[in-house]
């Protein structure tokens, strides 16, 4: 009977047996496993840093997308660009006219109000309806929002922080009132202005605001910064006017380098834009370009 017990038992020397074999195999497995887990963590790690850069791209591109003519500039180190943010575009009425003849519900329009002269107006007619923006009739669209007809060539930013009249675009103090003429849009402007150009197809632009995207190499972040005092010369510094008064929002972190291009390209060719960003952490570096054509034709 205890011959037969002893039977059942493990001794010392096999369950120490036993412990250095799992031993020995547990090293083993986890030699065998340990380079596929982590080449799934670094996998994972650079598609989180694509996906931020592509985000950041993205958001500059529907920003780039929607910049008035001629207004898009890059700074000389190439790690900030600008650009004058168009919200809405109508064509304005250039002559007397009649919408509908015959039709009681339609009006004529043939008062000097109705149409844009460019001796100086304080009111005209937009063929049609303003489309995509947000807005109460007879009440002023948000402060510092302008008209810009025909801006061409680097004129567009001079004329844009001189506020001055005759110019390209109205002064960010001029409020702007939308009406309704009953078939048509109509513009009012709290003083007169005189354009100085007249578009061969009576383009009108709406412009809220300057756009900066800039990259601080320091912070390793990118900065969207809008809401600030436009300026003849592109600012470029966070910390100085007029971007220190602007709305600051960072598009993204881990930035170790940004490039920005413009190519301003010719009446008959868009421009193109080029963006360039790298991102790093944890050892991974990924860098993505991506380009914007800019349509300059005003």
């Amino acid at each position: 009977m205890t011959r037969s017990r002893r039977r059942a038992g493990l001794s010392m020397m096999e369950m120490v047996t036993v412990i250095a074999l799992t031993g020995i195999l547990s090293v083993g497995l986890a030699g065998i496993l340990r380079h596929p887990m982590q080449g799934h963590a670094a996998v994972s790690r650079r598609a989180e840093l694509v996906d931020l850069a592509d985000l950041a791209l993205l958001r500059m591109s529907r920003d780039l997308r929607m910049a008035l003519p001629n207004s898009v500039r890059v700074n000389e180190a190439k790690n900030a660009i600008e650009l004058l943010h168009v919200v809405a575009g109508a064509r304005y009425r250039a002559e007397p006219g009649v919408n509908g003849a015959g039709s009681p519900s339609l009006r004529s329009h043939t008062d000097a109000a109705d149409f844009l002269s460019f001796g100086g107006d304080a009111s005209w007619n937009l063929l049609g309806r303003v489309n995509g923006l947000v807005f109460d009739y007879g009440s002023a669209l948000p402060a510092g929002t302008r008209v810009a007809i025909y801006p061409t060539g680097s004129e567009v930013w001079t004329a844009a922080a001189a506020d001055a009249s005759p110019s390209i675009i109205t002064a960010s103090s001029n409020r702007i009132t939308l009406l309704d003429d009953g078939d048509e849009d109509q513009i009012a402007l709290a003083s007169a202005h005189r354009f100085t150009n007249v578009s061969p197809r009576a383009r009108l632009y709406l412009v809220d605001s300057p756009i900066s995207y800039l990259c601080d190499d320091t912070a390793q972040t990118l900065w969207r910064i809008d809401r600030y005092a436009i300026g003849a010369s592109q600012p470029a510094s966070l910390a100085s006017a007029p971007l220190a008064a602007g709305s600051q929002a960072r598009v993204a972190d881990r930035i170790e380098g940004c490039r920005f291009d413009y190519l301003p390209g010719t009446p008959a060719r868009s421009g193109l834009v080029t963006l360039e960003i790298a991102i790093a952490s944890d050892g991974e570096r990924i860098r993505l370009l991506h380009q914007v054509p800019i349509p300059n034709a005003p």
